[in-house]
């Protein structure tokens, strides 16, 4: 829809949200806009939703865009119509619909950053993640990262896991797994960080999970650490605050092959299927994965 006076009214479903400044720039001078932002947040719901509907979501805001500082917000005061989930740390918000993504834009929302598990079951994960973040930036260490990304797949397999993968639109990948909701955050993590080890030792001169950077001696982290009570990490096909306005895509492990970057997809990314689609039917029991981990040894 048209714009009205400063604000851009924006038709996402039955609603239209009033997104104002729509020509901020968001990205820089001449990077897209809010408006941008929110139009490509209606017309990716239809992919992003299902991999966001009854999770906690927490908002990494950039008001004055990305040349400045960000915030995160994890409690954000909301319309009434946007639906919220109650946590132990307090109300946060759910993105059900393509107009709480639009009012995210309007927000000036850049990422959106959700839990592992949902409702009903908060506290019990049916996602695993595990972030690969190399040392460096550019072709090498991307190409160092997608070989990191093949060895979690091998050893989720050992423990009986399926594995997906995606960029994040920053430096790295992750890697996603489904998991039945049977066990708390907390033995996902440890499962989370017993893969992630397991990973590391295959190449240790190239992998790590040091947490402490001065530890890592310039080799790609595994990190587990996006598991656990109340952790988060960025939502597929949320937007990074970087420069050209990257997107954390989820991607097939063939496509994977062809990426040089984890920055290869921007808001001009437009799909009709989504490589997640269906990945709760590939959920796998972590209890088992656990008890396959321990005897593995």
């Amino acid at each position: 829809m048209a714009a009205k006076g400063n604000t851009a009214r924006v038709r996402a479903g039955r609603r239209v949200v009033d997104v104002r400044k729509p020509e901020k720039p968001l990205f820089g001078e001449g990077g897209p806009t809010k408006e941008d932002l929110a139009r490509y947040h209606v017309r990716i719901a239809p992919l992003m939703l299902p991999q966001l509907r009854g999770r906690p979501v927490a908002l990494e805001r950039y008001p004055d865009g990305t040349g400045a500082n960000g915030f995160f917000v994890k409690h954000p005061p909301t319309p009434e119509w946007v639906r919220t989930v109650g946590t132990s740390g307090g109300t946060m918000m759910e993105c059900r619909d393509a107009a709480t993504l639009a009012w995210c834009a309007d927000q000036a929302a850049i990422t959106l950053h959700a839990w592992q598990s949902r409702e009903p079951d908060l506290g019990v994960p049916d996602r695993m993640v595990l972030d690969l973040d190399p040392a460096g930036d550019g072709e090498e260490a991307f190409a160092e990262c997608r070989a990191a990304a093949r060895d979690v797949r091998e050893v989720l397999d050992e423990v009986g896991l399926a594995a997906y993968v995606m960029t994040t639109g920053s430096r790295g990948l992750h890697v996603r797994s489904p998991l039945r909701p049977e066990v708390d955050d907390q033995e996902v993590r440890r499962l989370a960080e017993g893969i992630a080890d397991r990973v590391a030792a295959r190449r240790p001169d190239d992998l790590t999970t040091k947490v402490r950077k001065a530890a890592r001696r310039g080799r790609l982290f595994v990190d587990f650490l996006r598991n656990g009570r109340e952790q988060l990490a960025v939502a597929p096909y949320s937007v990074r605050a970087r420069p050209g306005a990257p997107v954390a895509a989820p991607v097939t492990w063939e496509e994977l092959d062809g990426l040089e970057s984890a920055r290869a997809f921007t808001v001009d990314l437009e799909r009709e299927e989504c490589p997640f689609a269906g990945m709760g039917r590939h959920a796998r029991s972590p209890r088992r994965a656990l008890e396959r981990l321990d005897r593995l040894g």
